[in-house]
């Protein structure tokens, strides 16, 4: 599929085997002794090990395009949503293409897996991931206007497969997003790691990690880090941001608007035209890497006091004071966020 020079390192961008699995830390249902509902289709290329195991995976929706008069395009018509609340809750997205489903599908089915060249138009939208439809109703339509959601975030999908040369350097990509309905700014660090083993979504060993992987393999998450973050970390005198690690903050992804007096809701905002992220984790691995399996992760941890007291001051963004929310110490998953299983050939 890709042209590979011979050179001391190439760049791939993800030659990813046909088991690419569409799933957030926390979008997956374990039920024992059920077979799972994704399967790899017939001609596609097998894999070594069964990441779904016993695990019952949320399908992909799949439907017509119809037009939606509210909102001037295909965006599916949702059971009493109102045409306030189609403006409020996907006014800043882009229009819902006509073959969303259509994409949507090919990406669930593991026939594209170079994320970088597919259009934002596509996985911007929160219906490009299958747990949103067993979401909108309480998260957006009839949200709870007691209740408070601070912290909520993922990566889709959440295991990818790829094959790769020694001395190669290889970009993976993966969507990392705010949770449905989460109403504050999180700041986040991702940090690349090497595990000891490789886990199942049930949290079953595959395989041992090589004990000496570190000396063979480099990973580093290439994203630009917050600008705000950027600004002040130089005047730190503390930082827990490694020069591998990504420091991010996740806007919001709900937000209720309230009269200044009386403190009356008087409308909604819902999700912002950057709540998605492509995440671009680089690997390097160097000449003399021992053929085999190996595994690079993804951990998420929280900004220390020093880079949160800045966000809390500032006054020159929008996610000062109470709007920002330091996440990564409540969500803690028995498997890692996401995982790159890499076959060195």
């Amino acid at each position: 599929m890709f042209n590979l020079e011979k050179a001391a390192k190439i760049t791939i961008f993800v030659i990813v085997s046909a088991m690419v699995l569409g799933l957030c830390g926390y979008v997956f249902i374990v039920m024992p002794n059920q077979t799972p509902e994704y399967a790899i289709e017939e001609g596609d290329k097998t894999t070594e090990y069964d990441y779904s195991a016993g695990v019952a995976i949320i399908p992909g929706e799949s439907r017509e395009a119809l037009y939606n008069e509210i909102t001037g395009d295909y965006r599916p018509i949702y059971d009493g949503m109102t045409e306030e609340q189609y403006e409020q809750f996907f006014g800043n997205l882009p229009s819902f293409p006509k073959d969303f489903f259509q994409i949507a599908q090919l990406i669930y089915d593991g026939k594209i897996t170079d994320y970088s060249r597919v259009s934002e138009k596509y996985w911007m939208q929160p219906e490009f991931y299958p747990s949103w439809f067993a979401s909108v109703n309480d998260s957006y339509i009839f949200k709870d206007t007691t209740r408070n959601k601070l912290e909520g975030y993922g990566c889709y999908p959440g295991i990818k497969e790829i094959s790769a040369k020694k001395g190669a350097t290889i970009v993976v990509n993966t969507y990392f997003k705010t949770g449905y309905g989460v109403e504050a700014y999180q700041g986040l660090i991702v940090r690349p790691y090497l595990p000891s083993s490789a886990l199942d979504l049930r949290g079953n060993e595959l395989f041992e990690q090589n004990e000496d992987a570190s000396d063979y393999l480099r990973s580093s998450i290439i994203n630009e880090d917050d600008k705000i973050y950027q600004q002040f970390k130089d005047n730190l005198a503390f930082d827990n941001v490694g020069k591998d690690d990504w420091m991010v903050i996740l806007k919001p992804t709900f937000q209720f608007m309230r009269d200044k007096i009386t403190g009356e809701i008087t409308g909604a905002i819902g999700f912002p035209s950057d709540w998605v992220t492509l995440l671009e984790l680089e690997v390097d691995i160097s000449e003399d890497t021992p053929s085999g399996y190996y595994v690079v992760a993804l951990e998420l941890d929280t900004p220390c006091r020093d880079i949160n007291q800045e966000y809390y001051l500032s006054v020159e963004h929008e996610y000062y004071g109470a709007m920002y929310y330091p996440a990564g110490h409540v969500m803690k998953n028995r498997i890692p966020h996401f995982q790159l299983i890499i076959l060195v050939e």
